[in-house]
């Protein structure tokens, strides 16, 4: 699948045109064996799977031309059959399904052509599930460092891709499949008859109507457990120091997540049936496999007042305690977290017994709409912005949502941050993207500009019905109108146990926008607020993505380098619109602190060039090229009369009369 590519400046944006609706889009947390990216698509008729970049697949030698078979001659035939009758035959067994073929690699990356440097698919392939897949979730899973150990980690994330997706036939499916691209042949011949390239669906029936959203996470499988409240501590204690953490975490790694049984999938998945439906699924996870016990019965059920427009687990990573907070918000405004292992209340509002685990830990609102000078409307009719899209930063600690409106805020949920508001409900930051009107008082009155056209327009009766409406009914919503928004957040990880770096994509509309590290970010805009710093950039618009007209579906951001942050070189994005994928990426190259490396890199070079040519000409090889080469170099150089030494006996001198003599 080759790109439009089109270039501007130091970005370039990869165009791949698709042959179905794209519904969503995201990029597999874990490269494959060969330093591949796997990007996962949900399409009308399945999932596509698509490995980019790293080492390409060795193509397979032309298979030999089979000898033809002799002519048989009547009566010459040597074939012999032979029946033999036996009651002793035990019946066959079912044969055990083979082992998914690997393919071979070649051993250096693919080489990139200097005009167009981007990493092509490796391997692509389409799992065809006979259903649009509308939503894919996939877990959050750690790097293998000093700080977190291979056994603290589920052994099936090294081998397998693990992800969840809600369908369009009202069911979730959990799919599994090698992580490593599979060869070619596996496309001519599938490899089982229930599985074409050695995957394993797990299908969840339990929703009636079309699920809206699903998340997945991991956990141990001993949850619920009584959880030391030094754990809760640790995680709240920024101001330790690296070393001091570490040892913390070590051993709470050794003493809880090393040994205890093994590890369990948690899915989540909402749907508007009953006014809102909340289901979550357990399933055991073995080394290479998913345990799924049928009938398959969800492990809780949640009824909620409304409809659930966003779903996400916590992205913070077990053993840490909020590892299992579940982020519910829905049109009305309102954010709630739900622990799924917190301590049980007495009154259930919930399915199942008092006293099993799962409450209600948080609760958040969003700013009210704002009120027109213009009009009168009581304040019980006031009603709050919707939330559009809402995600976990700061390793679960804060929480960022996107309104209707285009204003975006942040939720201080452990009032950890630089500025915790009086109001634990308010926002601790927060700002506005889009076209839509900007007001700094969301409560406050917006008057017309005096001058303005709206201001001196004569009142028709259509007008005066519009005011008239709006007097009785209150404000308007902002459900209907409110452009598709959504929050993208990727996490760089800390080597030393420090804050991790966010970085956000928050797309409203057709337009987006680019906040390279939230924390700093946060800080300077406190800093200038109270007046000890000068105000800082807003946020950074991402400017002349070809959309073509579509709609923006979902995005994605790559993976990137502690380097690369440190040179502000942004993160590679994967935009998904209706019918094709869009990937930006950075062109040029980051340099180190030297400004003028690239030009002295080039210097050296020429050097190395002009030392070879003046070897080549003293032993008397040197070409034509290489003897224009020196002409040209002695002309920069001003020495154009300087004598040429052919030869090693017999030196002759090759002089170069001036121009001007002539």
């Amino acid at each position: 699948m080759a790109p439009f590519v089109a270039t501007k400046g130091k970005t370039a944006q990869l165009r791949y045109e698709l042959p179905h609706r794209v519904h969503d889009a995201t990029i597999y947390p874990v490269t494959a064996p060969n330093s591949s990216t796997i990007i996962l698509t949900g399409t009308d008729i399945g999932v596509d799977i698509a490995w980019r970049g790293g080492r390409p697949l060795k193509k397979a030698a032309p298979r030999p031309k089979q000898p033809a078979k002799p002519t048989k001659v009547n009566g010459t035939s040597k074939d012999v059959i032979m029946i033999i009758d036996s009651d002793d035959d035990e019946p066959a067994k079912p044969a055990a399904p083979p082992p998914a073929p690997e393919a071979e690699f070649e051993e250096d990356e693919e080489e990139l052509d200097p005009d167009q440097p981007y990493p092509s698919f490796v391997q692509q392939l389409h799992l065809s599930l006979n259903t649009a897949v509308l939503h894919i979730a996939v877990p959050q899973i750690p790097t293998v460092s000093s700080l977190r150990t291979a056994d603290t980690i589920p052994a099936i994330f090294s081998k397998k891709i693990v992800f969840a997706v809600a369908c369009a036939d009202c069911t979730v499916r959990i799919i599994t499949l090698p992580l490593s691209p599979p060869p070619e042949s596996v496309k001519e011949k599938p490899h089982s008859a229930k599985s074409q390239f050695g995957e394993d669906i797990v299908k969840v029936v339990g929703h009636q109507s079309i699920p809206r959203g699903v998340t997945v996470t991991w956990t141990s499988r001993s949850e619920p457990t009584s959880h030391d409240p030094s754990d809760d501590d640790m995680d709240m204690d920024v101001a330790a120091t690296p070393g001091r953490r570490r040892r913390k975490q070590q051993s709470r790694s050794r003493s809880r997540a090393k040994g205890e049984g093994g590890f369990d999938l948690l899915v989540a998945s909402h749907s508007a049936e009953i006014g809102g439906l909340l289901k979550i699924w357990r399933f055991q996870i073995a080394e290479a496999s998913l345990t799924a016990l049928h009938p398959i019965a969800p492990y809780r059920t949640l009824t909620l007042c409304k409809p659930a427009s966003r779903v996400a687990f916590n992205t913070a990573q077990y053993p840490k305690r909020r590892h299992s907070q579940l982020l519910i918000t829905d049109t009305t405004g309102t954010a709630r977290i739900y622990d799924v292992f917190a301590p049980g209340s007495r009154k259930r509002h919930t399915s199942g017994s008092p006293g099993e685990p799962g409450a209600f830990t948080a609760t958040f609102r969003s700013t009210f709409e704002p009120i027109k000078s213009n009009t009168f409307s009581p304040a019980i009719l006031a009603g709050r912005k919707p939330i559009t899209d809402a995600a976990w930063v700061s390793d679960g600690r804060h929480i960022l949502a996107l309104l209707a409106d285009g204003e975006w805020g942040v939720w201080d949920v452990e009032r950890s941050g630089p500025s915790p508001p009086a109001d634990p409900a308010a926002f601790s930051l927060r700002g506005f993207v889009g076209t839509a009107e900007k007001d700094s008082n969301a409560g406050g009155a917006s008057s017309p500009k005096r001058g303005s056209r709206n201001s001196l327009a004569p009142m028709t009766p259509n007008t005066r019905r519009r005011k008239e409406d709006h007097l009785f009914q209150g404000s308007p919503s902002m459900t209907t109108n409110a452009p598709r928004g959504g929050i993208s957040v990727a996490s760089l990880p800390s080597s030393s146990g420090a804050a991790d770096e966010d970085s956000v994509l928050i797309w409203y509309g057709s337009e987006i926008y680019r906040i390279a590290d939230l924390a700093k970010f946060w800080t300077r805009t406190v800093s200038a607020s109270n007046g000890t710093s000068l105000p800082g950039p807003g946020l950074a618009q991402v400017q002349d993505i070809s959309l073509l007209g579509e709609a923006i579906t979902s995005i994605s951001q790559f993976e990137t380098t502690s380097q690369a942050s440190r040179m502000a070189v942004p993160r590679d994005t994967l935009i998904t619109a209706e019918h094709r994928l869009i990937i930006t990426t950075n062109t040029s190259k980051p340099l180190g602190r030297d400004l003028n490396a690239n030009f002295a890199q080039e210097q050296a070079e020429s050097e190395d060039a002009r030392r070879a040519d003046q070897a080549l000409l003293t032993h008397g090889e040197l070409d034509l090229g290489g003897m224009g080469r020196l002409l040209d170099d002695m002309e920069g150089s001003g020495n154009i009369g300087k004598s040429l030494v052919l030869g090693n006996g017999n030196p002759r001198k090759v002089l170069f009369a001036s121009s001007a003599a002539a």
